[in-house]
């Protein structure tokens, strides 16, 4: 059964009440996936990272301790999620090392190369244009830097069964890796866990330095 399209559009940019209830859901569903994102980063001291579509923010606790004393930011275009996410990291933005950002990867405020490491768990569903999103990360990452993206890929038959076309879009893994070496990434590890619930799958990619 699909999910309401209600729902899934809550998933994607939560909102209000109840977006705020679905993003709580959500920051204890997707706390398995994140772990493995952020193992496959490689994340060190100093790091500047960066959270693409950080939502709940669940995953920059983590990212904080593996990166101190370097920079932290998460980016999303859902104010509640945001609203959640500062709740949940008040140490970190009081420490001046965390900043949230309201945005979307593919038109993002920051300067080139200004991170080391990025990552994108559950946000690829939701990208129209995932080339211009797999763009502007490339710029905003500097050279030799790792990018870890997460995904359900299209041979998750409940995925496909279980979300409304009209909001979710799902990819093959060799479609993402095609589009990730065309933007100039040489694909460095995958993972991939299946279940009786699930497929999931998580890609390393890094950028290749300038010439």
């Amino acid at each position: 059964m699909k999910k309401p399209v209600f729902i899934a559009r809550q998933g994607r940019q939560p909102s209000g009440l109840l977006g705020t209830l679905v993003g709580r859901i959500m920051s204890k569903e997707t706390a398995p996936a994140n772990d493995i994102a952020v193992a496959l980063l490689n994340v060190v001291p100093g790091d500047r990272v960066l959270d693409v579509g950080t939502g709940h923010g669940a995953a920059l606790a983590t990212l904080g301790i593996l990166n101190d004393p370097g920079s932290l930011h998460g980016l999303d275009f859902s104010p509640t999620a945001l609203k959640i996410a500062r709740r949940k990291n008040r140490r970190l933005l009081k420490s001046g090392r965390l900043h949230l950002t309201d945005g979307t990867s593919d038109d993002m405020p920051y300067a080139d190369q200004s991170f080391d490491k990025i990552m994108a768990m559950h946000t690829l569903y939701f990208w129209e244009d995932v080339a211009a999103h797999f763009q502007e990360i490339h710029r905003v990452l500097a050279p030799g830097g790792r990018f870890v993206i997460g995904f359900r890929p299209r041979d998750d038959a409940e995925a496909a069964k279980g979300f409304p076309e009209s909001v979710y879009t799902f990819h093959t893994v060799a479609q993402i890796k095609h589009l990730l070496m065309a933007t100039g990434f040489m694909i460095a590890e995958t993972e991939r866990r299946e279940d009786a619930k699930s497929i999931l799958t998580w890609i390393a990619a890094e950028r290749l330095s300038d010439n």
